[in-house]
């Protein structure tokens, strides 16, 4: 997953203009009766080559058995993208259909963007029914008052502990074991030794993950505070920063800090300096495994489960998913060739999987095979990562996501740099306080 950070301000300000556009009549095509008029669908993705290379073959098989559906594709870089989108909504230019990520789905249900499926296109009645063809609880994030608002996933993701499995034998460790998880507690002490430096500098670092990037502090931090009994967001639906569990969470990672096990000052290209041997040990998802073996196909490495506290209340890791979305804004005839073209993309498993490497959620059997053994096959290391979903749960719901992420992020550094846990959180909980109340 690539780390997408998004400019606060710019994005406040793309919600007030959503605002605005969604309190003015959205003029919509009008059918002219003709049966073999063209639809035209505008999609939206983000930029991944192999991914834009296979929606290119799914078009045209799509628009080859649909051939009064066209589909206009455009894709923009994840860094830019998520921007993009709003502000192609907020000018009422946007897509029919496109990709965004789970935690952007309470901004979109408040700007009234995003349309409920319609289970019709997918061969079932109900939407139990539909529900039904994926993954339990797989789209538990895009449900809201008794609807879901997604045909689907395109990218689903769990966190596990990739590790050097010779960088842990060299300092004295046996690999982890792969049908439990080792506490944070044991994984501090391991990293410490992991990390070597000459003359002070450090030339392999323990335990490496993008420090500045507000997603993976939530993404890695979320199921550390559940372990503890926290919630970011209490029950009244408000942020908690200084909650005993993110207290305890935010001083171990200080610990972290303050042995050498980890170092954001070291930055970092995950996956190519993990591969090449100058971190030892990092969190990733299945997306991982093929661009490790391709830069350099004699790493030993392995996987571990997700870590958990010795006095976790209960295993939690994370879930995450990019999905499918179809507007609200489009015509009646455009959602239904938009929900026909997501159904179609959705069939696709095993090419998401064999040339993009994206994980689906819609069950299916390939070559005889549930979906996940036939992932796992590819590469034996992946049943690791597979039995973490079971213990998955989706990030905090907030139409403020992107400020209380900024805000865990920017406490997370100072923590990291030695400054009291406490102020710094009581700090954060003042900021948030007023995130909350613009």
């Amino acid at each position: 997953m690539k780390g997408r950070i998004i400019t606060l301000s710019l994005l406040v300000g793309m919600f007030a203009l959503l605002a605005s556009a969604c309190a003015m009549p959205v003029a919509t095509p009008t059918d002219t009766g003709a049966a073999t008029q063209t639809i035209e669908l505008l999609y939206m993705t983000h930029t991944h080559s192999p991914a834009v290379s296979l929606n290119e073959t799914i078009i045209a098989e799509f628009e080859a058995a649909n051939p009064n559906i066209k589909i206009i594709y455009d894709h923009s870089p994840h860094a830019a993208y998520e921007q993009r989108l709003l502000t192609a909504f907020a000018g009422g230019q946007g897509p029919d259909v496109f990709w965004a990520g789970d935690w952007m789905v309470p901004q979109f249900l408040a700007a009234g963007i995003i349309a409920p499926v319609d289970p019709t296109a997918f061969g079932v009645a109900t939407q139990d029914e539909f529900e039904a063809l994926f993954e339990l609880g797989s789209l538990d994030a895009f449900k809201s008052n008794g609807k879901i608002y997604t045909g689907g996933i395109s990218e689903y993701n769990t966190f596990s502990l990739f590790y050097n499995v010779d960088a842990l034998i060299e300092a004295g460790f046996e690999p982890l074991p792969k049908d439990r998880p080792i506490t944070w507690e044991e994984l501090a002490e391991i990293a410490a030794k992991l990390t070597i430096k000459e003359d002070d500098v450090t030339v392999r670092i323990g335990l490496a993950w993008p420090f500045e990037t507000p997603i993976w502090t939530v993404l890695i931090q979320e199921p550390m505070l559940r372990q503890k009994g926290g919630e970011l967001i209490n029950p009244d639906g408000n942020p908690d920063f200084t909650q005993e569990s993110m207290i305890a969470v935010m001083t171990y990672l200080q610990q972290l800090r303050q042995s050498d096990a980890i170092d954001p000052a070291v930055s970092i290209d995950l996956l190519q300096d993990f591969a090449n041997g100058r971190s030892a040990m990092i969190f990733g998802g299945p997306w991982a495994a093929r661009p490790l073996n391709t830069i350099n196909p004699d790493l030993n490495w392995d996987i571990a489960p997700l870590p958990q506290f010795a006095d976790a209340v209960d295993r939690v890791t994370t879930l995450y998913a990019w999905a499918w979305f179809v507007s609200a804004h489009s015509s009646p005839e455009k959602q239904k060739a938009a929900w026909e073209f997501v159904d179609f993309l959705t069939s696709k498993q095993r090419e998401w999987w064999d040339e993009v490497g994206y994980v689906q959620a819609r069950k299916t059997e390939i070559d005889g095979m549930p979906l996940q053994e036939y992932y796992a096959q590819s590469d034996p290391r992946l049943a690791t990562i597979f039995a973490d979903y079971a213990y998955g749960q989706f990030q905090f719901r907030s139409t403020k996501y992107f400020e209380l992420s900024d805000i865990w992020t920017r406490a997370q550094t100072r923590v990291l740099t030695g400054e009291d846990v406490m102020a710094v959180l009581m700090d954060a909980q003042a900021q948030a306080e007023a995130a909350m109340a613009d």
